[in-house]
């Protein structure tokens, strides 16, 4: 269940969690091969739109790298490995849902660059700096994916195998650009892509323009009319 889990698994947190960073996150990453944007963009965001409607228990994030080479970023975040063992269950119950993300991860393989890489991360507030990441509330991240110590502020999780994953956000791509080079030299710059999400309530309430954007945005782009989805924010950014 673990292998099909991150295609489009849920973050949304319980509610006296929200508040705080998630305590594991579960993080699938594809890896794209240049030059079919325009087709990975019309997947990504079919499957989110007829998965969420085949019955997705949870909400879940979807982010893109606008730096470095392309990947795309499925962030599921729990706040024990309990939840996390529900939640699976959960996807066990639902076979037809299944068997839908099956199809689409079979249309990706021609796309890849390299094989998908997946796995929980384990929070480390020990090794974290600076304010704690909160899941959906920003329109950008800085990630840098490292085995050593973390160079600047940011929220670090560590997988099993010692991969370290330090995250911060950023309200604006101008923000995220002066944060990169002080995160790491291994950092990306992601966008949020809400056509590739499906938001938690608390997430729309704090930026509903945004997180509207994004579902024209998927039609446009199911429809086949979109190319690469602009990386600028519809809305200016929140105070």
């Amino acid at each position: 269940m673990l292998k099909l889990l991150p295609l489009v698994l849920g973050v949304a947190l319980q509610t006296s969690a929200r508040a705080q960073a998630p305590r594991i996150l579960y993080i699938s990453r594809e890896f794209w091969k240049s030059g079919h944007e325009a087709a990975l963009n019309r997947i990504e965001a079919e499957a989110a739109r007829i998965c969420i409607g085949l019955g997705v228990p949870r909400p879940y994030l979807g982010i893109e790298s606008l730096t470095g080479s392309k990947e795309v970023w499925y962030i599921n975040g729990f706040s024990s490995t309990e939840e996390l063992a529900q939640v699976t269950e959960a996807y066990s119950k639902k076979p037809e849902l299944l068997a839908v993300m099956n199809r689409f991860a079979q249309q990706r393989d021609e796309f890849k660059s390299q094989p998908n890489s997946e796995g929980p991360a384990t929070y480390r507030p020990e090794l974290s700096r600076g304010d704690e990441w909160k899941m959906g509330h920003e329109r950008f991240l800085v990630v840098a994916v490292t085995k050593g110590n973390p160079h600047g502020d940011g929220s670090v999780f560590e997988s099993q195998d010692g991969v370290r994953f330090v995250v911060t956000a950023a309200k604006t791509q101008a923000e995220a650009d002066g944060k990169l080079s002080a995160v790491g030299p291994d950092a990306k710059i992601f966008a949020v892509r809400p056509e590739f999400s499906m938001p938690a309530e608390e997430w729309v309430a704090r930026d509903p323009l945004f997180w509207d954007s994004g579902r024209r945005r998927d039609k446009r782009a199911i429809d086949g009319l979109a190319g690469p989805l602009d990386t600028t924010p519809s809305v200016g950014p929140r105070e």
